[in-house]
């Protein structure tokens, strides 16, 4: 009997050889895909995190929807008019204010600033910075179009600018650009017997402010303001109380009778929260005798600051004209 089964088997497994086979093929096949797909792990997905108005500063802040449409509009037409060499018409899209101050009301200047800023830029990214109040500050990035010129996966230089967007009451953006906020009269007038001085106005620029101030000597002798030889000569004073020197200021000294209007720069970011409250000349000399400070031996300076007519202050509240 069981000889009989034996032979029957052999037979059988002799005549269905071929469907044997394939079949036997078939279930390795898929048995071996079935271990290799419960080893395999799959490469994780690249994230993007890229979110152009969302504010760098605070990732909570964002741009509203209505104005990052206006923005990124207003973006695409400025390069566009820039990369085809249509510098009037990307001109013309700057705020009043930003072609006065920023520019001197000069194509030529912008044009000047343009070639430095865009070169032979092909392409460009946007990214909100931050944010205050109606005013809208994006960093843009020019740079090369590196996909088509094989340059992935190596680096590559670009070139940066803040672009800046206040919304105006008829919900329409006003755009300036290299870092150019805004420009403001102010009013305010200190005045004594040797000296009057008028606060004028202030450009704002997103890491400084310029203060326009007018200066006139009364008085029959020498004033100096600053020349490096007091502390706190000229500085600014913010709401915090904190303070901030003037940079790049080069000495301030007036003649008898002499007026002049100076420009004194301080370093404060606009975002930081913490208004300017009032300008100051923390050490005004009037001098019947001064003799400078370049080559003049220390003692005789001192002597001369010893004996001068008169030693005050002037401080200049900030307050916008009306």
């Amino acid at each position: 009997m069981f000889t009989s089964f034996r032979i029957k088997a052999l037979h059988f497994l002799k005549k269905n050889s071929k469907v044997i086979f394939i079949v036997v093929c078939i279930w390795a096949v898929v048995f071996f895909v079935n271990l290799f797909l419960r080893n395999y792990k799959a490469p994780q997905e690249v994230q993007t995190t890229y979110e152009p108005h969302i504010s760098v500063m605070d990732k909570t802040d964002s741009v509203p929807r209505k104005v990052s449409n206006q923005v990124e509009e207003m973006l695409e037409q400025y390069v566009d008019y820039l990369l085809a060499g249509n510098v009037e018409m990307a001109y013309q899209m700057l705020s009043d204010n930003c072609k006065q101050w920023s520019f001197e009301n000069n194509i030529d200047v912008f044009t000047s600033y343009v070639l430095e800023k865009v070169g032979a830029a092909k392409r460009y990214t946007i990214q909100n910075y931050s944010n205050e109040g109606n005013t809208y500050i994006y960093q843009v990035k020019y740079m090369d179009d590196f996909l088509a010129t094989g340059l992935t996966n190596t680096t590559y230089s670009f070139t940066e600018e803040k672009i800046v967007f206040q919304r105006q009451k008829d919900g329409s953006l006003e755009m300036a650009v290299g870092s150019f906020i805004d420009y403001e009269e102010l009013q305010n007038v200190s005045e004594n017997e040797y000296l009057k001085v008028e606060l004028q106005a202030v450009q704002k620029y997103y890491s400084y402010e310029v203060y326009y101030v007018k200066i006139t000597n009364r008085s029959d002798d020498t004033i100096v303001i600053s020349d490096s030889q007091e502390e706190g000569e000229i500085f600014l004073t913010l709401a915090s109380n904190d303070t901030r020197k003037a940079v790049n200021m080069a000495d301030l000294v007036l003649k008898p009778k002499e007026s002049v209007t100076k420009q004194i720069q301080f370093q404060k970011f606009y975002d930081n929260q913490d208004a300017a409250s009032s300008l100051t000349f923390g050490s005004v000399r009037v001098m019947e005798q001064y003799s400078g400070t370049k080559d003049v031996a220390e003692e005789v300076i001192q002597a001369e600051i010893q004996n001068a007519v008169a030693k005050f202050s002037v401080n200049l509240p900030i307050q916008n004209k009306r």
